[in-house]
């Protein structure tokens, strides 16, 4: 056989290795394609995914912006609805928000989620969002959401800060209570925070649930000390124990070592009606009611000034260094509406006809003594100074000068044109005080019958009517002895309400707030009007009784007027007695921290009283919010009782008749303008990636 010859073998050789070094090549450009298509392809995906993510951010921002317009007590406009963009990183995010047809309706959250059974203003919208990258679209998210828009006035108690419920008598509270902080819960005899229903309630005024829920955590005991005592009771949201309907109470114990943080295992027991460490619950901030800038100044129907350091010559009356005005929404004074004000308030034919305290000017300020001249009274210096004299004030009163008539009592004679009374004296702040007074039944009825010059008493347009009052002067911004008090209105006067949605009165200030007697009262006896959607809104919060501005002989201060002189009194003085009083109305106001030693008085001095209440009732239907700290008053609560050597000469308590306002439960009751916490949840969800 013939052998191949070596160059034949090299040949075949050569071809081999040439065919070898092919496949070798091929599968290098294949698996460097294969890399370099993986790398593309982990790149391309790397990019979608950033893109959604900021896609994403999109839906996330514009849900955060809307959620604040709705916090600032407006519903998104067509100007809020125009497609925005938002730059992150390399990228532009256009994102627009749309409104799902129907807006807005109203709903009842339901049971088994937070705060199921509260009445909701929802309002829904889609929004979309696309992020581009170098003049691609990487990706596009979608989204539903809904806004539920929910006043805070459905709550027995809800406050920004902690919450301390530490009662001496009995108190039992229904309804809903939340904080933004840790709750605090404690009593020297027994609190009990309960549901409302069964045989003798009315079913529109049943209060069939409980919930009781703090941002923070829930203790046991008390905050300004290690001290637990006393019996809390908190029903479960089950009803397995006889009587029905009627929600298992079960005790909430306190623990060895006095004040205790309980665990949510044991808050399990309750079955959702007691919960911790819930999320946080968007709300106004408290300069919503901020003069010049707040929601409640821009949106008043009325805003009433007492201005400091302005002398005029208000009609029929002295020159006086004060004056009272309306003013507009700029903060300038409005010369019609301030012409209609002085005439209602010098209208002496009127006033003996229809005012609830003939003979007594409807709108006038406290003045406060100069400590001159023979008069020994200065904030320092409060017992025994002859505040009642007429030389502690300049101008000197005029001999005529008086507070109130007789508690919705006869005319005490001439109309008195002297804008001012004076001697109002504030034991926790140890000041005398400029107070703004306005009989609030009057201006009402007066605007009625006068040609409405201060607004449309029928006007729905935030739920009805809101008055804002405020004193400006140097001092407006900071710590001062400035107040608002409304007087003489256990009536609130309104026209019949067009399709049964009653009107309503929210009286709004920027400085502290007194509400001096019966308020709102309803149909107590005869001749009464209805009860009124109604809340107060202001700094702080200060209950004075019916017996405050009774003028007898015993009461009478100096020789020839009576006044508020009898609040410098020793508490034991029978001047500063407190009566019987009912207040229908909401409040809001600001409530000082607990520190360590120093006790604010809790949810059960909310309001602040100034007399001897003991054995006297206040009757209180309504809601207890805070906000937030007050910004003009920084008196602290030292107790009740005492005398004035221990500088605590402040009140005695009254019995605690307080609930909860069942109307509230429907929205068609709720005050007007009332605050809302806000509550965005999203319900559909929707991504493209390109």
């Amino acid at each position: 056989m013939t052998q191949p010859s070596n160059n034949n073998q090299a040949g075949v050789a050569l071809i081999t290795v040439l065919l070898v070094l092919s496949l070798i090549m091929v599968m290098a450009v294949s698996l460097t394609t294969s890399v370099l298509s993986d790398t593309t392809l982990r790149g391309a995906f790397a990019r979608v995914t950033t893109g959604f993510y900021a896609a994403e951010s999109g839906v996330n921002y514009s849900m955060g912006t809307y959620r604040n317009i709705f916090l600032n007590f407006r519903v998104p406009s067509a100007s809020d609805l125009q497609p925005a963009s938002l730059t992150l990183g390399n990228r532009t995010v256009n994102y627009g928000l749309t409104e799902v047809p129907g807006n807005p309706q109203t709903v009842v959250i339901p049971a088994g989620q937070l705060f199921g059974g509260l009445n909701s203003i929802r309002y829904a919208y889609t929004v979309k969002s696309a992020a581009v990258s170098n003049g691609e679209t990487e990706a596009i998210v979608g989204a539903q959401f809904d806004v539920d828009y929910i006043p805070l006035f459905q709550f027995v108690a809800f406050y920004t800060n902690d919450l301390e419920i530490e009662p001496g008598p009995i108190m039992h509270l229904h309804g809903r209570v939340h904080t933004n902080g840790n709750l605090y819960l404690n009593a020297n005899d027994h609190l009990y925070i309960e549901d409302n229903q069964g045989a003798g309630v009315p079913a529109n005024q049943a209060i069939t649930t409980v919930s009781v829920s703090a941002t923070g955590d829930i203790y046991r005991g008390r905050k300004d000390t290690t001290d637990c005592t006393g019996v809390v009771t908190v029903d479960a949201l089950q009803d397995l124990v006889s009587p029905s309907p009627d929600l298992d109470p079960l005790d909430l114990g306190c623990g060895a070592g006095g004040t205790r943080k309980v665990p949510a295992a044991e808050l399990a027991a309750w079955k959702g009606s007691l919960l911790g460490n819930t999320h946080d619950l968007a709300v106004p901030k408290p300069d919503v009611t901020a003069k010049g800038t707040g929601v409640f100044w821009t949106n008043a129907d009325l805003r009433i000034v007492l201005r400091l350091n302005a002398a005029d010559n208000l009609p029929g009356g002295p020159n006086l260094p004060h004056t009272i005005e309306v003013q507009d929404a700029n903060g300038n004074r409005n010369d019609v509406q301030t012409v209609a004000l002085h005439n209602f308030m010098g209208d002496a034919v009127w006033n003996a006809a229809n005012s609830s305290l003939p003979g007594t000017m409807p709108i006038f300020y406290t003045d406060v003594p100069t400590g001159a001249g023979g008069c020994t009274c200065t904030n320092a210096t409060a017992t025994g100074c002859n505040n009642g004299d007429r030389v502690c004030y300049n101008p000197t009163f005029a001999s005529n000068g008086r507070v109130y008539a007789t508690s919705m009592g006869p005319a005490l004679g001439a109309f008195d044109l002297d804008y001012r009374r004076g001697g109002f004296y504030n034991w926790r702040e140890h000041k005398w005080l400029y107070l703004l007074n306005i009989n609030l039944h009057d201006l009402l009825q007066w605007n009625q019958t006068n040609g409405t010059p201060f607004f449309d008493p029928a006007d729905l347009t935030d739920g009805g009517v809101v008055i804002y009052v405020t004193v400006q002067g140097p001092d407006s911004a900071a710590i001062n002895n400035y107040g608002v008090r409304a007087f003489g209105s256990a009536n609130l006067p309104f026209p019949p309400a067009p399709g049964g949605d009653p009107t309503g009165l929210t009286l709004v200030s920027d400085q502290p707030a007194y509400v001096a007697g019966d308020y709102n009262r309803g149909p107590i006896g005869a001749g009464d009007l209805a009860k009124q959607p109604a809340a107060v809104i202001a700094d702080s919060l200060n209950v004075l009784s019916t017996n405050y501005f009774t003028a007898v002989p015993a009461y009478t201060c100096g020789v020839t007027f009576s006044n508020d002189c009898q609040s410098n009194r020793s508490l034991a003085d029978a001047s500063r007695r407190g009566a019987n009083t009912t207040i229908n109305a909401a409040f809001l106001a600001g409530v000082p921290p607990t520190v360590v030693g120093t006790y604010n008085g809790g949810l059960e001095n909310y309001p602040r009283f100034h007399e001897d209440w003991g054995g006297f009732t206040l009757a209180y239907r309504g809601s207890f919010v805070s906000l937030g700290t007050p910004a003009h008053v920084n008196g602290a609560w030292c107790g009740t009782g005492g005398n004035s050597a221990t500088g605590c000469n402040i009140y005695v308590p009254p019995v605690r008749n307080w609930d909860y306002d069942a109307d509230f439960n429907d929205v068609k009751n709720i005050p007007p303008l009332a605050p809302r916490f806000v509550s965005v949840e999203q319900v559909l969800f929707s991504q493209d990636l390109r």
